[in-house]
């Protein structure tokens, strides 16, 4: 079996949320104005990341917070007045 080649981790909550909630991964894709495939990938880990301007307009369009789907927990938990590396981040402007 070959080994999936992921480009960062994959958003495993955000699918279970979508899943429970009825939403397909073309919809999503619809929503966002992408294909299935590109949503897929983004989803999965092994594309490209979702771009702040998409992850924003998937907090709007479900009414969730970025914290609790996109960013890792010990970066949202940051003390504001520590510094946080880029490697900490999961979601990329593009």
């Amino acid at each position: 079996m070959k080994e999936l080649k992921r480009r960062h981790t994959p958003y495993t909550k955000f699918k279970a949320y979508l899943f429970e909630n009825g939403c397909s991964q073309q919809e999503l894709a619809t929503m966002l104005g992408k294909s299935r495939y590109a949503v897929n990938q983004n989803l999965n880990g092994t594309g490209g990341d979702f771009s702040l301007k998409e992850v924003r307009k998937m907090c709007a369009i479900f009414s969730i917070p970025a914290d609790d789907f996109f960013i890792y927990p010990q970066v949202s938990k940051t003390k504001q007045s520590e510094e946080v590396t880029h490697e900490q981040f999961v979601v990329h402007s593009n």
